[in-house]
């Protein structure tokens, strides 16, 4: 007997879809094997993922905001105010907080080296519902749910739009941090393939660097960060 699908997990499937074409159509997801990105944490990558360049397509911006809206509502997130994380989240937090009305303040990654050296500008309360553009390794996003705890803030929920997939959403849930990706790197690769950008031979390219990023690396005589 076939299962049936619930309508919300047929409604956040096509999100993610979604938002995987949007990315795809403003070009925000490059690919090139001969000449790899190196990401912020110094490793290299065959594929760089800029989310930046959204913020710059109202219509695509408003969307993603509503996709965010409709997870905070269908997860039943709570939150007192809204965070985004320095430099990247800042304008999707600052866009979600308006939406949910709700305060919004901003983290650094690390303290300010001037004036009253804060980590965390804003009036921060509560429940802090952090806001990403990107999770890779969960790096930054750890020094941000520290920044927010060492204020005296609680924060259990993050929402990224795109999920890399390497290990950031367990590090994350290590911290007792649930993470919500609008869309995972898997189904980025599979909307891409569809809209035929990306060929057979990329994609394996691609999905050999995923499955142990540091033996791809290795393999090609980049030095990495670790």
């Amino acid at each position: 007997m076939m299962r049936l699908m619930k309508p919300v997990d047929a409604i956040q499937n096509n999100i993610a879809e979604i938002t995987g074409q949007l990315l795809w159509h403003h070009q925000a997801i490059a690919v090139n094997q001969e000449s790899p990105f190196r990401l912020a944490s110094g490793d290299f990558a065959p594929l760089y993922i800029n989310c930046r360049l959204l913020i710059s397509f109202p219509q695509t911006r408003d969307l993603l905001i509503g996709f965010l809206h409709f997870l905070c509502h269908e997860r039943n997130i709570q939150c007192d105010c809204v965070a985004g994380g320095e430099t990247a989240g800042i304008p999707y937090g600052a866009w979600l907080a308006e939406r949910l009305d709700k305060p919004f303040i901003y983290v650094r990654k690390k303290p300010k080296g001037y004036g009253e050296g804060l980590r965390l500008e804003g009036a921060p309360e509560g429940r802090v519902l952090l806001v990403e553009d990107l999770l890779t390794d969960g790096g930054s996003k750890i020094g941000f749910v520290e920044g927010i705890r060492e204020a005296g803030c609680s924060v259990s929920d993050c929402l990224v739009l795109v999920d890399r997939e390497q290990n950031g959403v367990e590090k994350l849930q290590q911290l007792g941090v649930q993470v919500h990706p609008l869309v995972r790197l898997s189904t980025c690769l599979e909307v891409g393939e569809s809209m035929s950008l990306l060929s057979d031979e990329t994609l394996a390219g691609v999905r050999e660097y995923l499955a142990d990023p540091a033996a791809w690396a290795s393999d090609r005589g980049l030095d990495s960060a670790g």
